[in-house]
């Protein structure tokens, strides 16, 4: 009898979670009156809630821009990675109390945008939503509020003042096995005022976009031949670039394996990834996914172009670790990240 193993790379399913629940809300507008760019210090607020005895370890909190940051007009647009998210504090109730801190949660203070990707204000949380209350369904809550930065830079200079801007962000809460507990979509309102100062030079502007059609990933074994002589799926022109500098992409795993809704595991390292372009003085790297970011390619500036990679994703042929493992979906969440060389 032949084993069905579907490894998912990235996935994204809407499943109900009884125990807790997530909400969200925000102070969308930001106005910008200098090169400095500015900071709404109480922009948006997510918000966990429950009743009852819960003890929710390894929840992740991730924001997606869903589209180009776009004019009213719909003549411009600002890049997506001149937004950033900050975690400025959290609040709420539980027993035993506190509920965590921002350090006890373990956060990164400082997330930037990517179109069109999963970006992760909480990764991996090392501290669990845990409510044990004296009296029945006791009541839990969970308030953490971020801060929104515009970016400063010579860029805010070329557009018209008084011009507005939305951005849409999709907030989505999961528990440990990526299942989703919840999701939310605001609208941040970005308006470009009359600039004071002095344009500054240019700082390195780039930009890293997933298509559509790649942002889950699929890895499937459904015969012999499979196991036997591995799997691999290739997205063609899956991930796009613009850079205005010598630039490098680094990957890694949010998870150190894969893990199915029945809490089955497969090795993150048992996927291979490789990059591949037509564009010239381009290096990439292949590596075995990990959860340790790696170097996955290095490119110069693009000048003014958008440059185009295909991504791989496969196994090795006759690979215990796949021929041992129980039929189920396995998922796991992968991060691109680029930054200059």
């Amino acid at each position: 009898m032949i084993k069905i193993i579907t490894v998912l790379v990235l996935l994204l399913s809407q499943y109900c979670y009884s125990q807790i629940s997530y909400y969200s809300w925000v102070n969308s507008y930001l106005q910008i009156n200098s090169y400095e760019g500015n900071t709404n210090p109480d922009a948006y607020t997510a918000m966990m809630s429950g009743n009852g005895n819960f003890n929710i370890s390894s929840w992740r909190l991730s924001a997606k821009l869903k589209q180009p940051i776009t004019s009213t007009d719909g003549h411009y647009t600002i890049p997506g990675n001149k937004i950033s998210l900050h975690p400025v504090a959290s609040s709420g109730q539980g027993e035993p109390g506190p509920v965590p801190t921002i350090p006890q949660i373990g956060m990164p203070l400082n997330v930037i945008l990517q179109e069109g990707q999963e970006v992760f204000l909480v990764p991996d949380s090392n501290a669990p939503l845990y409510n044990h209350p004296s009296q029945p369904n006791g009541y839990y809550n969970l308030q953490i509020k971020f801060s929104l930065t515009v970016m400063g830079g010579a860029y805010l200079g070329t557009y018209p003042a008084w011009m507005k801007f939305y951005a849409p962000v999709e907030f989505t809460m999961y528990d440990k096995y990526n299942n989703v507990i919840g999701k939310m979509s605001h609208n941040f309102e970005i308006q470009i005022g009359t600039l004071s100062g002095t344009p500054p030079v240019d700082i390195p502007e780039m930009s890293l976009t997933f298509a559509p059609n790649a942002q889950n990933a699929l890895l499937e074994f459904n015969s012999m031949e499979d196991y036997t002589n591995g799997v691999s799926v290739t997205y063609n022109n899956a991930l796009m670039v613009k850079s205005n500098t010598n630039y490098q992409i680094k990957l890694k795993s949010l998870q150190s394996q894969f893990t199915s809704s029945y809490g089955n595991t497969i090795p993150i390292d048992a996927v291979k990834m490789v990059l591949s372009s037509t564009t010239a003085n381009i290096n990439v790297f292949p590596i075995s996914l990990s959860a340790t970011s790696q170097l996955v390619a290095k490119g110069n500036a693009t000048q003014g172009n958008m440059i185009y990679y295909n991504v791989k994703y496969s196994t090795i042929h006759n690979d215990e670790i796949f021929i041992n493992a129980k039929s189920d979906n396995y998922t796991a969440t992968l991060q691109y990240e680029i930054t200059p060389q």
